[in-house]
């Protein structure tokens, strides 16, 4: 019998003037290791009502990440075990994890500086791309991709050294899910490197190439995360009679709804009603399109995992140049490595993930084909997911800046840039 769950928690829609709080929920790590787990787990994930998915079950041997309200942890676990699944409980108490990543959070100071060493709020970010594009100006330039349902621009940069027009152009995205401080954060930080740092591999990239880098292409979910519900997944459209939001991870046009997603609008993977039913995917798609003729390169990054996901999810069939990519990731990943010894998987979602079909890198790679596409699941493992400390953000810029690097340098090394 499938464990039903009611409970308040990120899956609320109801606007409040106050802040969710997750006193006493649980993270759960959860590790099915029979086909039957996985159908367990499958059918949990779809009829409960309130058990948080942060990574939804996929495979055998792929971990669960769920969060559970006190009133029913009890319950969830003596559900698992009576059916010999394996878990972790690897948070007591969210709502202290959380407490964290904001308190002492550093304001920018009068010389109009940032900060890796926590997470950045919207504004934080906004300000200090004007000061650079300012400050800059023969480098960096705002761009505006549009404006999300409730009217915030979907703000980013555009970076390029020297003269010259038709560059070939990496395009950067994060913050499609609202929950992920992560993403923008490492985002900045690669920023901060292509226009201000030392590192001559940087220097070189934004020689050749053109950047067009967005950190939030959810605004209204990360707002929303700050003011009201710090686990808010989607974005702030309202759907039908009290659901809101749409998951903008699997709302673009690429095997839309095919897996990895739900139709029930109250779910946090909602794909939506439509492929780019939502502003922020069909303004983010639009920008892509304008650059389409000369994309060489397409990042996605989100938290969490550990994975650099590379197209497409629906096939077991190496499409394209998934064997170069392959290659290509694999020797990255090594890069990112070294500094801090983090591990990643590299493979398609289908191999190494959730499995997830309708996202931003599949429908650029089959749309326009540059040669290097992927996805970053970044820090970490299921032991914080959203929750991640704050003395883990600046450790995740570097690595990844690192990885990043490694991608351009690997790809011209097998001639694929």
């Amino acid at each position: 019998m499938i464990l039903k769950i009611i409970l308040l928690g990120a899956l609320s829609a109801i606007v409040t003037s106050e802040k969710v709080r997750y006193d006493n929920y649980s993270l759960y790590k959860i590790i099915p290791e029979t086909d039957k787990h996985v159908e367990f787990l499958k059918d949990l994930h779809e009829e409960s009502d309130g058990l948080d998915f942060w990574i939804p079950p996929s495979n055998v041997g792929e971990y669960v990440s769920v969060v559970a309200s006190p009133k029913i942890k009890d319950e969830l676990e003596h559900s698992l075990q009576k059916r010999n699944i394996n878990y972790n409980l690897m948070l007591q108490n969210i709502q202290e994890a959380l407490d964290n990543q904001v308190m002492g959070r550093k304001k920018r100071d009068t010389r109009k500086e940032m900060f890796w060493t926590n997470y950045q709020t919207l504004e934080d970010i906004y300000d200090w791309f004007y000061h650079l594009a300012e400050t800059h100006s023969d480098i960096v330039s705002i761009i505006q991709a549009g404006k999300s349902y409730e009217g915030r621009n979907i703000t980013g940069v555009k970076i390029s050294r020297g003269s010259g027009s038709g560059k070939k152009a990496f395009f950067i995205e994060g913050g499609q899910v609202a929950a992920d401080w992560l993403s923008p954060t490492v985002i900045t930080y690669l920023v901060d490197q292509l226009v201000r740092g030392e590192d001559g591999e940087a220097r070189a990239a934004t020689e050749e190439f053109e950047w067009h880098i967005f950190p939030v292409i959810n605004p209204d979910g990360h707002e929303y995360t700050n003011d009201a519900i710090r686990l808010w997944m989607k974005n702030r459209r309202p759907i039908r009679s009290a659901a809101v939001g749409v998951d903008l991870t699997r709302n673009w046009n690429s095997q839309w709804g095919v897996s990895g997603g739900s139709f029930r609008a109250v779910d946090n993977n909602f794909v939506g009603l439509g492929p780019f039913s939502e502003p922020e995917t069909r303004a983010i798609s639009r920008y892509v399109e304008s650059i389409g003729h000369n994309l060489v390169g397409l990042l996605s990054f989100r938290s969490f995992g550990q994975r650099l996901i590379l197209p497409y999810p629906h096939t077991a069939d190496s499409l394209y140049n998934y064997n170069a990519m392959l290659t290509i990731g694999r020797r990255a990943m090594g890069s990112l490595a070294v500094r801090y010894d983090t591990q990643y998987r590299v493979g398609t979602s289908k191999q190494v993930f959730d499995g997830a079909t309708g996202v931003l890198a599949d429908w650029a790679k089959f749309r326009f084909n540059p040669p290097v596409v992927a996805t970053y699941a970044l820090r970490d493992n299921g032991a914080w997911g959203y929750t991640l400390p704050v003395d883990q953000v600046l450790p995740s810029c570097e690595e990844t800046f690192d990885s990043v690097m490694a991608i351009i340098r690997e790809a011209k090394f097998i001639n694929v840039l």
